[in-house]
């Protein structure tokens, strides 16, 4: 797919023309289309513009290359129990088991500011054991995708204490038990049981092969294939559950 080609896809996706398009970068519609038919290609500059508007990297406008280590693709959707283990069965027959292990994350948020809204949680800081690993983790969500920043430490006890003396506040801990799946070389499926909050499904995008906006669209497809209900997707987090509980 060339640079115009790309243009064309973001712009279509943002629900966008072409005018409309020219008007919010101060050129003409006849510019906008010029790139889209690769007949000129737009300025370095112009390009971190495009970038800006598209919520994606000037690298994959110019490259087409989108696969980032720290960016995650995925959705989660609560199941019901013989769902869960319908799904197990499945996974079992038709995909790549990679482990169970038990995790358990206690989140946190800074004295100063709050990560959570009366709906969702759109950031996340969090210490999670992992099995023997104990990771500390950064999320901030956008509208289908997140940053994600993850660090391995030694010490668990010793970073809660230092996480305490910054005034990073509590605000949940979820626990749960975890079945993680390859499937069709793309996917990491994660099969969940949650402590006092149930079943759930995560799927996540590991081989990035197009813009986000498509591997989201794959992801929502998949979600069909396995007769799971999009209605049903958690857009809240597991913190959240809690959260508006009063738990911690």
């Amino acid at each position: 797919m060339s640079i115009g080609k790309r243009i064309s896809y973001l712009r279509k996706q943002k629900k966008l023309s072409q005018q409309k398009l020219a008007d919010i970068l101060f050129v003409s519609d006849k510019t906008v289309s010029s790139w889209e038919i690769d007949r000129t290609e737009p300025s370095l500059e112009m390009i971190v513009s495009l970038s800006k508007l598209f919520d994606c990297t000037p690298s994959y406008l110019i490259y087409g290359d989108i696969s980032r280590s720290d960016i995650e693709t995925e959705i989660k959707i609560k199941i019901d129990k013989g769902k869960y283990q319908s799904l197990i069965s499945f996974m079992d027959d038709n995909a790549e088991f990679i482990n169970e292990s038990n995790h358990l994350d206690v989140y946190y948020e800074p004295a100063h500011r709050r990560f959570t809204d009366k709906e969702i949680i759109r950031e996340w800081l969090r210490i999670g054991k992992r099995g023997n690993k104990n990771i500390i983790t950064y999320k901030n969500w956008h509208d289908v995708h997140c940053d994600e920043y993850e660090v391995e430490i030694d010490d668990i006890d010793k970073m809660h204490k230092i996480f305490d003396v910054l005034n990073l506040k509590k605000i949940s801990k979820v626990d749960k038990k975890r079945r993680k799946y390859i499937y069709l070389d793309k996917y990491e499926i994660s099969l969940d049981n949650v402590k006092e909050l149930g079943y759930f499904i995560e799927i996540e995008v590991i081989e990035y092969d197009k813009h986000i906006m498509q591997e989201y669209d794959g992801l929502l497809k998949l979600a069909k294939d396995l007769d799971l209900n999009l209605d049903d997707i958690d857009k809240k987090g597991y913190p959240y559950y809690f959260i508006d509980r009063g738990n911690e």
